[in-house]
């Protein structure tokens, strides 16, 4: 049973393009044909340069285009949704991302179902082939490095509703009273790892993360690193441990962190000198930050109602076994040095 709220729309779905027509032409008939009774699309245009806000509102009349006049990345165009939202709940969803009818109703029954739940993120599946997982959620290393849970599985390995360190960017729902507590993205970001911070200070406030198994979408999605995205992925994980943890907690996580460290340096020197160059750019980046790596650091710890040590408990001390291709051996090396680490610091943490 839906609970009603005194609005016409008991959803806001925000969707993000810029010169995105050609994969809103195709997730749009899905997003407008849900059986969910009362909910409003709000289409975001982030400044394209092409006709995609046109043919949005000639070809569907029924969604609210904003056009934002620039490009303010994920973060910033979401973020503009969040503000525009007057419902109960808000859902965000990539333009490449083709929901299933049933998408939003699941989404909302996996909140509703628990109160203490902030975020619930859908099963997403791959447009190349739908019987497998892109993401079931994310996991996050105690490094900061998210990656997607259950990725290549098959669809039926998940079934069961799960808790889940952090919702996937490209389909979760949102209560809205959550994000006017702690917050909506981080607009620093800009694009990658907003998802894992935002799931991140849901949990520093105290809240659950889900999975919602029966909420689907099916993404176009195509595994690459090119070095703009190493860029920003190194840099918003930097930006991301700073606003979330203790810096006592950060002074314990310096040998987690610096073998990171190393096990990046090492990926991004077998992937050649643009990936080096960005890795120190991404540096770089944080240091031009600092001043708002303090401010958005002090913001954000107002909201904590959990301890660091519950904070670690949702995280993973293992890198994903299909690094091994890029890392060679170096992943199975360092892993046993994450997991024995992680020992310790359940020990030693107690905050």
């Amino acid at each position: 049973m839906v609970v009603r709220v005194p609005f016409d729309e008991d959803v806001d779905v925000s969707v993000v393009s810029w010169n995105s027509w050609p994969d809103l032409r195709k997730s749009l008939p899905a997003l407008v044909a849900q059986d969910y009774p009362a909910y409003r699309i709000l289409v975001v245009d982030n400044g394209s340069t092409d006709a995609t806000p046109d043919e949005v509102e000639a070809n569907f009349p029924d969604v609210t285009v904003i056009r934002s006049g620039r490009n303010g990345g994920y973060t910033g165009g979401n973020n503009i949704g969040f503000v525009q939202s007057r419902s109960k709940y808000v859902a965000v969803l990539n333009p490449d991302a083709r929901p299933e009818r049933g998408w939003l109703r699941e989404l909302v029954r996996a909140l509703e179902s628990n109160p203490n739940a902030a975020l619930a993120t859908s099963k997403v599946l791959l447009a190349s082939d739908p019987a497998r997982v892109n993401a079931c959620g994310l996991d996050v290393h105690l490094s900061g490095i998210s990656f997607c849970r259950g990725v290549a599985d098959a669809e039926e390995q998940h079934v069961l509703t799960a808790d889940v360190a952090a919702v996937s960017g490209a389909a979760f729902l949102a209560r809205r009273d959550m994000l006017e507590e702690i917050g909506g993205l981080d607009e620093r970001f800009f694009m990658y790892m907003e998802d894992a911070e935002l799931s991140m200070r849901a949990r520093l406030a105290g809240r659950d993360v889900l999975m919602a198994p029966r909420s689907r979408v099916v993404h176009e999605y195509e595994l690459a690193m090119p070095a703009w995205k190493f860029y920003y992925l190194e840099r918003n994980r930097l930006f991301m441990l700073a606003n979330i943890f203790r810096w006592r907690t950060l002074v314990l996580m310096l040998p987690v962190l610096l073998l990171a460290e190393a096990g990046v340096w090492t990926y991004a020197a077998r992937c050649g000198p643009a990936m080096l160059a960005a890795k120190a750019r991404s540096y770089a980046g944080v240091a031009a930050s600092l001043r708002s790596v303090l401010r958005r650091r002090a913001s954000v710890q107002k909201v904590r109602r959990a301890d660091d040590r519950a904070l670690l408990e949702r995280m993973t001390p293992a890198l994903p076994n299909g690094l091994a291709h890029q890392t060679g051996t170096l992943t199975s090396v360092v892993n046993h040095c994450f997991r024995g680490y992680f020992l310790i610091l359940r020990q030693l943490v107690r905050w």
